[in-house]
């Protein structure tokens, strides 16, 4: 793989209000081992040589960015984001393209996933090999899995063989990226991530698999998991 034949950049969707955490406060600024969690993510990115840089997408009126001290790890761009997620990674998107990045590639990450490792982000960028589908960092399921009626009883049990959790980052070329979330929008279709989109034009990204730890942080008990997985990741890399 030839790293230098496309730019990638980062893209961090960070405009969501984070209403299941139940805080006033969004859960991307809620504070994880002594920093704001989004500190945690974007220090992750910043630490991967081939990202060209990082932007963020943040909600209007958002009054918290501007608040932040210490120096923001990966020195981002931010721009105003959208209602949705794939309203704001939409946006972000129009950004590189308004900066000549059209042929690039994008790596879009949860403001609210932590505990990314970077060994992970390197083999997703290393498997999906700028193949035109791309690809996402992902888990198998291991659970039983239920499905349930409206009076939230069991009815059926499904088979989860073939069946992944997805996670990001999620790494996909600009202008493909771009078609997909138009056409999702277009035809009013759900786009709950980047990889619903791009399948929605009927390509197959790669499914990477990552580690349980890249988990999404939704309710406050998810930080204090959080904050152990990186103090356990932290005294790893010292013993390295």
């Amino acid at each position: 793989m030839n790293t230098a034949e496309f730019n990638i950049w980062a893209l961090v969707p960070c405009a969501g209000r984070g209403r299941r955490f139940g805080q006033t406060q969004p859960k991307q600024y809620q504070h994880l081992n002594g920093v704001p969690l989004v500190f945690h993510c974007l220090q992750r990115l910043s630490e991967i040589d081939v990202i060209r840089g990082i932007s963020v997408g943040l909600a209007e009126g958002d009054s918290h960015w501007a608040t932040l001290k210490g120096g923001i790890p990966g020195s981002p761009q931010t721009y105003l984001g959208g209602e949705t997620r794939a309203r704001t990674v939409r946006l972000g998107l129009d950004e590189l393209v308004n900066c000549g990045e059209a042929q690039s590639w994008v790596l879009v990450h949860d403001a609210a996933r932590p505990c990314v490792a970077g060994a992970d982000i390197q083999r997703l960028i290393r498997e999906v090999n700028f193949h035109p589908a791309g690809g996402l960092l992902a888990t198998p399921a291991v659970d039983t899995l239920k499905s349930g009626d409206s009076d939230s009883r069991v009815s059926g049990t499904v088979s989860r063989s073939g069946l992944w959790h997805a996670q990001t980052p999620q790494l996909f070329p600009v202008r493909t990226l771009m078609e997909a979330i138009d056409h999702c929008h277009d035809r009013g279709e759900p786009c709950t991530d980047e990889a619903q989109a791009i399948e929605a034009l009927g390509l197959k990204p790669k499914l990477v698999t990552c580690g349980n730890y890249n988990f999404k942080v939704t309710h406050p008990s998810d930080m204090v998991i959080a904050s152990a997985v990186l103090k356990e990741q932290e005294a790893a890399s010292c013993t390295e």
